[in-house]
């Protein structure tokens, strides 16, 4: 096979050879080989213009095969070596051409090039090169070295392109070259500089292709720049960084070192502003970034720089400004965000939830992207709604909606995943689960429980478990055939579902309408299975159901009578050592053991017709009604009440005419001093007036004065002026005639005339200057002219405004003069009609009493003769008032039950699931200690209430035609009493850790200020809530006492009623009883845990009790008081003696104390202010801040030691 040239290049071959024919030493063979001995010709063009023809040979492809054979590869790498650069460059740049050529056309030349150690040249050419290129010789030409760099770069890219050839170019010393051609930098030629990074781009790239050689690539620094290349102007140059990036990104140590050189933020940065394909590749790479812990947590500690710039691609709405394919990256970027699991509470609050909604609502579900948006939309918020805080703003930002949109689609993924959001979305907050239920989720869930795809079902059996704990959704998911498909969920084999029945079906069983509804379809089977299964968990959950459903009364007594096997599993766990399920089986038990009627049949439809008189009774209001009062009492108090008011009317009209008086005479007394103040005013005004005439007068004389002299002044100037002008005049002539004699008659004539030119112009200026002094006489007289007019005119307005004040101050009073004898006369009018009122209502009264008389006589007459009818109404009556008595009682235990499952259901209940969280609101000792035995309390008065009312309902669906009898169900809550007295023995330390929590939880004082807004609360507030078990009991006595009143004796009901009240007033009394020892006793503990020091050993002892405590100074019998901050505790038997802690707050330093004994004795002690001692063993003084204190105090003291011994009373003297 030989090398072949096409027709042009064969030609130009031809003639070359032609024309260095001399030069040949090879004259027969290959045109290849004639060219081979022309390489080491000393003509050095001869040289280069040979392996020119040779490298532009390979251009062919044909050729590949052959060139390899001719061991032209190992020819052109001997010329590629670094030696010959200096001296053959042109020759290495050919060289590289032809490899560059050969290496495009084949893997095998590729290969060969590698087999020759070719790379390791290549890069050491590449390395010498580049030193080169930055500083170039003199003889060596630029373009030589630019053509034989680039290309070397692409003969490297070539060779990267053969996965043996990348797994051998590696080499960090490889990566350190292109990493200086990743860097180099000319601002003269910036083409240059771009085109040489671009190549090494793509060459780096190539090489990274291989998993190995990522790490020596990051060893070698090519990630610093590489993300510098990512600012490069040019686009090609951008997406190979990206690229190169996205590369790079499947290594942990590659993604700390992108981290470290702020490549999170490049990225970023490339979100905006840039080509779509750009921010494609750009959020890939982040998305490879955030599969680790570190990238994730750095982009939450960075959320201004990484976090946002990535949310902001989000549209705003789905479609606005942001295409399918980006929508899906970002949100891949997302999910690997919220994959930590430490790390997701801060993604969830960085708004990522709105952002998310905002893009994906309204989403149609057309093509597989729409499907992987929505899947990745929907994983993401099953992740984030674990979250309490987003579960809390769920249904305000659109999640709920979203998901509920979701969950209707037909994509079985994209419902998986909805579903398990859902759920995720459930477990603690109940406005989440009824917003669910109002956009109709539960309906939908039901559905999907009839899906093929069991992941699916599991979900959507999740989400009703949760869904079921809301009321409304109970309703809903029993009218949806919800307790059909628990059922079916028990009987899978699959446990997991199998599970989620038991629990949905407990949950399920609250509702009044599933219970009775799942014992007659013949439930009672599933139970007993459930019990009597070999899984704790199942047998646990069997007992919670059988609770539930014995919570009905005809439930139980189809327990009781149809199921045989279900009491004896029940009590076979009883012995059971798990404690839950022996605890849970002991209160089925109980909750069984209830009595129930004999018959339920007709009692259904005497829901509506049973009249309930009042929807709050009158137990539980504080204003309770007063008894009926006697007729006669309340006539007497009528008469009575008419009299003070006729007494108070008449009363009313002399107060009027006392006031009308006091007016009138207020009103002359306001006239007269009116009066009074006008004339005053007057005649001060003509005082003025008169002032001001006579200062008007004399200014006027004084002016008149002043222009005379002014004007004699200047007649007497004027006089002495025309003096001196004569005598000047006189001397000029005498001079002049004087001088005129001396001239000669022309002289003489000049002058004359001149003299006569100059008296001319002095009898003008004379003239003129009389002129002025006229003129400024007549502006002289014309001001003062306007000056006394203006006086003038300001006299007359001012007189004119004094005339116009004093006619409306006259009208004002005219005005006032009307209105005031108008208003006399409405009072006159009014008290004549008053008492002519009295008069009437007077005889009226008169006529009615008589009337009266007359009507009572007649009714006394009427009722001797009826006597024994009224008896009998009087019965009927009775009997009446206790039908609405007992129905009260109904009405009372019902609201009573319905706010302790509000408790239950709203409080408990989420508290509790919350505590398992990862973030729980309350610990559960601290659940215990704010709700105690409640949810005990709602479980034996749900099963009271129903027996009260079944027994209320039966006798009147029997139209009461046999006694009613109830004294036997009141009797039962006897067995409630533990649980109560638990409760209100710890009520008191209940609320104060409940206020405590609030104050110091703002979470769970959040959480309670949440769910009293709840609408089902009706404004209802926990800790008024918890205050009702406290009240029920003596509630009870006050409705068994009203309903004893309006009993018979012979009543078969009214021995029951007293047997119970007195049973519950007994155990009343013993819970009071506790209760105060508990109070008691807790207070000595807390004492004991106050004060610091020697305090006695056996200070916390049972009979020992608390009295008081306060600021009484004490001391020795002396009457000194040393110390500071005392604080004196008062008990049955003793006083102890204490001062502020001086660094603890609410502590106390122990001091004394003093042991009350049968000698024990208090006297006065007069030198102290209110003073006294106590004598003991030993005798102690004390001070009190006041009397009322001190006697207090005493007082204190006495009653304590008056329950000591008899021989141990206390003695109270005087101290001499």
């Amino acid at each position: 096979m030989s090398i072949q040239f096409d027709a042009s290049l064969e030609q130009q071959v031809n003639q070359f050879l032609g024309d260095v024919d001399d030069f040949l030493t090879v004259k027969t063979g290959t045109t290849v080989d004639k060219l081979k001995s022309l390489l080491n010709c000393e003509e050095k063009s001869i040289s280069y213009n040979a392996i020119a023809f040779l490298a532009y040979a390979n251009q062919a492809a044909v050729n590949k095969d052959a060139s390899r054979e001719a061991g032209l590869i190992k020819l052109f790498l001997e010329y590629c070596h670094p030696s010959k650069i200096i001296t053959v460059l042109p020759m290495v740049k050919h060289a590289s051409m032809g490899l560059m050529f050969l290496a495009n056309h084949s893997d095998a030349n590729k290969k060969e090039i590698a087999d020759l150690k070719g790379i390791d040249t290549i890069f050491e050419l590449l390395r010498d090169l580049l030193v080169l290129i930055k500083s170039p010789p003199e003889d060596v030409k630029k373009e030589d070295i630019v053509s034989s760099l680039s290309q070397s770069l692409n003969l490297v890219i070539f060779l990267a392109s053969l996965q043996s050839n990348r797994e051998t170019m590696g080499s960090v010393q490889n990566f350190l070259v292109l990493n200086s051609l990743l860097a180099y930098e000319n601002p003269q030629s910036l083409d240059l500089q771009l085109q040489i990074q671009e190549k090494a781009l793509s060459a780096t790239n190539n090489i990274c292709m291989h998993k190995e050689n990522k790490e020596n690539c990051r060893v070698a620094g090519c990630i610093e720049n590489v993300l510098k290349l990512l600012k490069s102007t040019k686009p090609s140059i951008q997406d190979s960084s990206l690229r190169m990036l996205y590369n790079m990104t499947i290594t942990d140590a590659n993604r700390e070192a992108i981290r470290r050189c702020k490549g999170l933020e490049t990225l970023v940065s490339m979100l905006s502003g840039q080509p779509e394909t750009l921010t494609l590749l750009s959020l890939k790479a982040l998305s490879n970034m955030a599969v680790d812990r570190q990238t994730i947590e750095y982009a939450v500690n960075n959320q201004e720089s990484v976090l946002q710039p990535i949310y902001n691609v989000f549209p705003s709405t789905y479609g606005q400004g942001c295409s399918d394919a980006l929508l899906d990256q970002v949100l891949t970027v997302v999910q690997n965000l919220v994959s930590e699991e430490n790390l997701i509470d801060t993604v969830a609050k960085s708004g990522i939830i709105g952002k998310l909604v905002g893009a994906t609502k309204g989403m149609p579900l057309t093509n597989t992207t729409h499907q992987s948006i929505l899947v990745k939309a929907s994983c993401i918020i099953s992740a984030l709604i674990t979250i309490e805080e987003v579960q809390q703003a769920a249904v305000e930002q659109g999640v709920i909606n979203l998901l509920v949109e979701m969950i209707q689609l037909p994509s079985a993924e994209v419902r998986r995943e909805a579903a398990r959001a859902l759920a995720n979305a459930t477990p603690y907050y109940d406005d989440v689960r009824a917003e669910i239920g109002v956009q109709g989720g539960v309906k939908l869930c039901v559905d999907l429980l009839l899906q093929a795809d069991k992941e699916l079902v599991k979900q959507a059996a999740r989400a009703l478990v949760n869904l079921a704990r809301n009321t409304h959704n109970e309703e809903k998911l029993y009218e949806s055939k919800g307790l059909e498909h628990s059922i079916r969920l028990i009987n899978t084999p699959e446990k997991d579902l199998k599970m989620l029945g038991t629990k949905l079906l407990v949950n399920l069983s609250l509702n009044e309408q599933a219970r009775i509804a799942f014992c007659q379809k013949g439930g009672l089977s599933i139970v007993v299975q459930l019990l009597t299964s070999s899984d704790p968990e199942l047998q646990l959950q069997g007992t919670k159901i059988a609770t539930n459903l014995a919570i009905s009364g005809r439930n139980r007594k189809v327990m009781n009578e149809q199921a045989p096997d279900l009491i004896p599993a029940l009590k076979a766990l009883t012995n059971s050592s798990v404690s839950d399920i022996k605890l849970q089986s002991e209160v089925s038990l109980n909750n069984l053991a209830f009595p129930y009627e004999a018959s339920y049949e007709g009692l259904d439809q005497m829901e509506d017709a049973m009249p309930i008189f009042m929807q709050s009774s009158q137990y539980e209001r504080d204003d309770d009604d007063e008894d009926d009062e006697d007729e006669a009492e309340k006539d007497e108090r009528r008469r009575q009440e008419e009299e003070e008011l006729r007494l108070a009317a008449e009363k009313e009209v002399e107060e009027r005419k006392r006031i009308m008086q006091e007016e009138v005479k207020r009103i002359e007394e306001r006239r007269k001093a009116e009066h009074e103040k006008r004339l005053q005013e007057e005649q001060e005004l003509r005082q003025k007036k008169e002032e001001a005439e006579k200062l008007r007068l004399a200014q006027e004389a004084i002016e008149k004065l002043r222009l005379e002299e002014e004007a004699a002044a200047a007649a007497q100037a004027e006089k002495l002026r025309l003096a001196e002008e004569q005598r000047i005049i006189k001397e000029k002539e005498a001079a002049e005639q004087e001088r005129i004699k001396k001239l000669t008659e022309q002289q003489k004539q000049k002058e004359e005339a001149e003299a006569k030119i100059a008296l001319e112009k002095a009898k003008k200026e004379e003239a003129e200057r009389l002129e002025k002094l006229e003129a400024l006489r007549l502006q002289k007289e014309q001001e003062e002219r306007i000056r006394k007019e203006k006086e003038i005119e300001a006299e007359r307005l001012r007189v004119q405004e004094e005339e116009r004040l004093a006619k409306e101050r006259q009208a004002e009073e005219d005005r006032m003069r009307a209105i005031e004898e108008e208003k006399l006369k409405l009072m006159e009018a009014e008290i004549k009609q008053r008492e002519e009122d009295i008069r009437r209502q007077k005889i009226e009264e008169e006529e009615r009493r008589k009337r009266e008389e007359q009507e009572k006589k007649l009714k006394d007459q009427q009722d001797k003769a009826s006597q024994e009818s009224a008896r009998l109404a009087q019965e009927a009556a009775r009997a009446q008032k206790r039908t609405h008595i007992v129905q009260e009682i109904m009405q009372v235990e019902v609201n009573y039950v319905k706010n302790l499952t509000l408790m239950v259901r709203k409080f408990l209940h989420p508290l509790a699931q919350l505590s398992t969280s990862k973030r729980p609101l309350l610990t559960p000792d601290r659940i215990t200690q704010i709700f105690s035995t409640i949810e005990n309390i709602q479980n034996h008065n749900s099963i009271f209430s129903d027996g009260l009312t079944s027994r209320i309902k039966r006798w009147l669906a029997d139209n009461k035609k046999d006694h009613l009898i109830i004294g036997d169900i009141f009797q039962k809550i006897g067995g409630f009493m533990q649980d109560y007295s638990k409760y209100i023995n710890n009520y008191n330390q209940s609320i104060k850790t409940y206020n405590e929590t609030k104050k110091t939880n703002l979470p769970f004082a959040q959480f309670i200020k949440k769910v009293e807004s709840d609408p089902e609360l009706n404004d209802r507030e926990l800790e008024n809530l918890l205050i009702t078990p406290v009240q029920q009991l003596p509630r009870y006595i006050m409705l068994i006492q009203d309903l004893i009143r309006n009993t018979h004796d012979d009543h078969p009901d009214y021995k029951p009623l007293t047997e119970a009240l007195d049973k519950i007033k007994h155990i009343t009394g013993v819970i009071n009883e506790k209760k105060r020892d508990a109070e008691d006793a807790f207070a000595m503990l807390q004492i004991h845990q106050q004060v610091h020091g020697k305090v006695p050993n056996n200070f916390v002892a049972p009979h020992r009790k608390f009295i008081r405590e306060g600021a009484v100074h004490f001391g020795s019998s002396s009457g000194s008081f040393k110390d500071k901050d005392p604080i004196v505790f008062l008990f049955n038997d003793m006083v102890m003696m204490t001062i502020k802690h001086p660094n603890k707050p609410n502590e106390y330093k122990y001091r004394y104390s003093c042991q009350f004994s049968a000698t024990t004795a208090i006297e006065e002690l007069p030198s102290v202010n209110n003073g006294f001692i106590i004598k003991s063993n030993q005798w102690w003084s004390f001070s009190c801040s006041t009397p009322q204190e001190k006697s207090s105090w005493v007082e204190a003291i006495q009653k304590s030691l008056s329950n000591l011994p008899k021989e141990s009373k206390v003695v109270l003297t005087s101290k001499k």
